[in-house]
């Protein structure tokens, strides 16, 4: 049975705000940010474990959700603020650093 390998905290932030920001940038014409149900998918994050980052990194001032209407629903879409793409350059600088 093979090993599992953990992501450290670092590691978990630094890939959702990769995640948000690709999504941005990539859809720059069109309603910016990412859905939040998509956003968990493409971290590969357990809901419960990916919903505690969430509300850190929106209390901490780095992403803001929106609720939206999506035709009779309502979805919840995250995108990053000025503080968010900066600290995102943080991450990624100390976990090079670090090799992790």
């Amino acid at each position: 049975m093979g090993t599992t390998k953990y992501r450290t905290s670092n590691l978990i932030i630094q890939d959702i705000l990769d995640v948000i920001i690709q999504m941005e940038n990539k859809n720059a014409n069109l309603k910016k940010g990412i859905i939040k149900s998509h956003l968990i998918r493409y971290t590969a994050l357990k809901t419960a474990t990916a919903e505690k980052y969430l509300q850190k990194m929106e209390k901490a001032g780095y992403i803001i959700s929106q609720e939206q209407a999506w035709g009779e629903r309502k979805i919840i879409v995250y995108i990053t603020t000025p503080i968010g793409r900066e600290r995102y350059k943080w991450f990624v600088k100390i976990n090079t650093e670090m090799k992790l």
